[in-house]
């Protein structure tokens, strides 16, 4: 944060390898047409947030003939993948796109990217740490030797799985025929990534052979997999291999998971240039886009709130006072102890916050490369002013729903930060929405109510944010209706 048409059919994908691209290194108004169903409030999520995840133990793995197979716990993991996602596409396809038989990739390829003579469909792969779908050789490969560790060792063991599934989903776009015709390659890769959330969903409802995947820590790892596979800052949606950032990518996997394959054939070039999000810098902000988590800063960002919600909700729109706390907990509010670091206490009507945590929580530990930053503190104050936002009467939001429509109010008032708002002339920068991401995977605060409880999953969450980034407040209200 700082200051300052439909697609036409059947001519084939273009001549390029369909990757992460970048992956090691860095891969407000509703939509027009169809409609952005996101899911969470209507959509049972499928298992419990402490109900088995991973790879599924005694099951022998898949025979896949692979040009390059090593056999390496990597090779049989994505084999296992694999066969997985054709287990998948040949129910669903059918089902979504009558008169669609699957047909799979027509050569694998596993490679080692430090190995000086890797190559696949003709093409040197020596420092390609990466995996891909090649429509020119209709073939999926995938790199065993730095790419599928790291992705394990970094973000789970789930994470390379959900890449997998996304170059499957370019795969299916080649049998469906989804053509590039005026169109942009952040819009194939929005609706891979969507296909890899419709599979997951499938995973998830029990269907898998090889993985299981429950709402709490499956749900963070596949989800961070999107997110760790977003494209680096600087980099913008127009660009030859970009494929969105991590906000943009998650949102896009999300509408596969909550609405299925026919949801992701759906998504075409005007729906990602209404709700896309990516922007580069144009000029490198001081400190990397993140603004010290100060007490004028709390209040910079208060005045901002405080401005965004008297101008949707008027004269019904009470500001609450601002204060700070010490220790571990918020001020009582009727006798029961506040939330730290942030808490709201609709009787008195009054935000309290606790600086240190908050200097914690929004302190950035690797610069560009940090998942977290200013914008992970600053969306749990917003949530805290949006619950205030649904006091009119003095009384203290509470339940599920209330807890989620403040996290989307927080994530509308986001998307109007895009311009300078308040006397300090606040902005949204690049990162900010992949940083308020990482936060509400990181705790369920910003989607709690009042008394900080919340029974709501992950996937309910992220959605909520997406739903106020990408349809704005009003959505918000009737979407999270109590």
């Amino acid at each position: 944060m700082g200051s300052t048409t439909g697609r036409a059919r059947r001519r084939g994908l273009p001549a390029l390898m369909i990757a992460l691209a970048v992956l090691v290194t860095g891969c407000t108004s509703a939509v027009s047409g169809t409609a952005m169903k996101i899911g969470a409030a209507t959509v049972d999520p499928g298992p419990s947030a402490e109900g088995p995840n991973g790879a599924k133990a005694g099951v022998a793995p898949a025979d896949l003939k692979v040009t390059g197979d090593a056999n390496t716990e990597w090779d049989v993991q994505a084999k296992n993948t694999l066969a997985d996602l054709e287990a998948f596409y040949t129910q669903v396809l059918p089902e979504n796109f009558p008169g669609t038989t699957f047909k799979g990739p027509d050569e694998l390829f596993s490679y080692d990217s430090e190995d000086s003579s890797a190559s696949a469909c003709g093409r040197d792969l020596y420092g390609e740490a990466n995996a891909a779908y090649d429509p020119s050789c209709n073939s999926i490969m995938w790199d065993r030797g730095v790419l599928l560790p790291r992705m394990a060792e970094e973000v789970g063991d789930l994470a390379a799985p959900t890449i997998l599934a996304h170059e499957m989903g370019h795969l299916v776009q080649y049998l469906l025929g989804t053509t590039f015709d005026g169109e942009t390659v952040i819009m194939l890769e929005q609706q891979a990534d969507c296909y890899a959330g419709a599979y997951w969903r499938w995973v998830a409802d029990g269907n898998s052979t090889y993985y299981d995947l429950n709402q709490g820590v499956g749900m963070r790892e596949v989800l961070t997999a999107m997110m760790w596979t977003g494209d680096p800052v600087g980099m913008t949606a127009s660009a030859e291999q970009a494929h969105g950032s991590g906000f943009d990518r998650s949102l896009a996997f999300s509408l596969g998971y909550a609405n299925g394959v026919k949801r992701c054939d759906e998504i075409d070039q005007a729906e990602v240039d209404q709700r896309i999000t990516e922007a580069g810098f144009t000029v490198i902000p001081k400190d990397f886009g993140n603004v010290d988590i100060t007490e004028d800063f709390i209040d910079a960002v208060a005045e901002t709130l405080n401005l965004y919600f008297e101008e949707i909700l008027g004269a019904t729109y009470q500001a609450p006072t601002l204060t700070t706390f010490e220790g571990t907990t918020g001020p009582d509010c009727n006798g029961t102890p506040g939330t730290f670091p942030v808490s709201y206490c609709g009787s008195t009507n009054t935000v309290s916050y606790n600086l240190a945590e908050l200097q914690r929580i929004g302190t950035p530990n690797a610069g560009f490369a940090s998942t977290n930053g200013d914008f992970s503190a600053v969306v749990l104050l917003a949530s805290r002013y949006a619950l205030a936002a649904q006091n009119p009467g003095g009384q203290n939001p509470l339940g599920n729903q209330a807890g989620l429509r403040a996290l989307c109010y927080s994530g509308a008032w986001a998307s109007w930060m895009k311009e300078p708002r308040g006397p300090q002339n606040l902005a949204l920068n690049p990162t900010d929405l992949n940083k308020a991401v990482y936060q509400v995977m990181e705790s369920p605060l910003a989607a709690s109510d009042t008394a900080g409880k919340t029974s709501t999953f992950v996937i309910d969450q992220v959605q909520a944010l997406y739903i106020g980034v990408v349809q704005g407040a009003t959505e918000c209200y009737d979407f999270y209706a109590a």
